[in-house]
């Protein structure tokens, strides 16, 4: 993409070549998160600091540069509108982060296109690598809680509706898995019904142990219309809330 262009809605679906994913590896867990949400800001800005041209040995052109970490390191992306089933979606690709001394991130992003690891297997959606990075979608600066996943199996709702551990409505926007944490921990250790320890145990399961627990904004946010942009990759539709700002999101 060019300077002046944008993508639709300021959203695009961001994901992580597995060498980006390696070179954070050597930051410190805050640098991480930085670098991350400096990259969230592409969706904005989808030319980033500015495009790469073909230089002597390197064949870069079509990919673009951000600069983070206080300009001692770059990005190197591709950003591009396609359609798919008959909607525009931004897409943005990041193939590596590396030093801006002697141009060493361009010698990198050269090396990994040419020696083919640019395949589609070589790429992780952005939440998947922030469970990666074990890095909370709140740290970068994203809501990690404006989706809806994949609903639990109606039968185990009923189940914990039934035993008194959840009520219905918040039952039927959980998880399997989230149903399953607050079904284990639905009785205390007398054997007394918990209904609290059990909401406490699903949304503590949902956000990956974070304390900041917040009923209200989950139901809510669950249960408004979805975004469902279609991801090229995986043909998945977006689970984020409509006209929701930054990354689209396929996975939970």
């Amino acid at each position: 993409m060019q300077a002046g262009q944008k993508f639709p809605d300021d959203q695009a679906f961001i994901l992580f070549n597995d060498a980006f994913v390696e070179s954070l590896e050597s930051l410190t867990p805050q640098q991480r998160i930085d670098v991350v949400a400096e990259i969230l800001t592409l969706c904005e800005n989808p030319v980033g600091n500015h495009p790469l041209s073909n230089r002597p040995g390197q064949n870069l052109a079509g990919w673009n540069t951000l600069d983070v970490l206080q300009k001692e390191y770059r990005v190197v992306f591709a950003s591009r509108v396609e359609e798919v089933v008959g909607q525009l979606v931004g897409h943005i690709e990041v193939l590596v982060l590396g030093p801006r001394k002697d141009d060493v991130v361009y010698d990198m992003a050269e090396a990994l296109r040419s020696t083919g690891r640019l395949t589609e297997e070589e790429l992780t959606e952005i939440w998947e690598a922030l469970a990666l990075l074990d890095t909370v979608a709140e740290d970068v600066g994203l809501d990690g809680w404006d989706y809806r996943p994949e609903p639990a199996p109606s039968g185990l709702i009923k189940a914990a509706v039934a035993a008194g551990v959840l009520d219905e409505l918040t039952a039927s926007v959980l998880t399997k898995d989230e149903i399953n944490a607050a079904m284990e921990h639905g009785w205390d250790e007398t054997g007394a019904l918990d209904p609290t320890g059990a909401l406490v145990a699903a949304l503590r399961r949902a956000r990956n142990g974070v304390e900041a627990l917040n009923l209200t904004r989950i139901v809510a946010n669950r249960g408004k219309p979805r975004c469902d942009a279609v991801m090229k990759r995986t043909l998945k539709r977006c689970i984020r809330r409509k006209e929701h700002s930054g990354p689209h999101r396929a996975t939970k």
